[in-house]
């Protein structure tokens, strides 16, 4: 289910041309955090992935079952 979390959290930050701290404060989440997210070294709660989703204007399922 979350196989493509990572990755798609790495392209939709580049495509929006957005830093990690930028996109880190405007969550309001450490950079460390985000770091680990696109890393794959945490997954982010429900709560936040439906952050993450609406931020980068996609579904939670497309965030992380889909290749974006």
């Amino acid at each position: 289910m979350i196989g493509n979390l990572a990755t798609n959290l790495c392209i939709l930050r580049h495509t929006k041309n957005l830093t990690q701290k930028e996109v880190a404060k405007k969550l309001g989440i450490s950079e460390a955090k985000l770091s680990w997210y696109e890393r794959n070294i945490t997954v982010p709660n429900e709560e936040m992935l439906k952050e993450l989703a609406d931020f980068y204007g996609v579904t939670v399922q497309q965030l992380t079952e889909e290749d974006l």
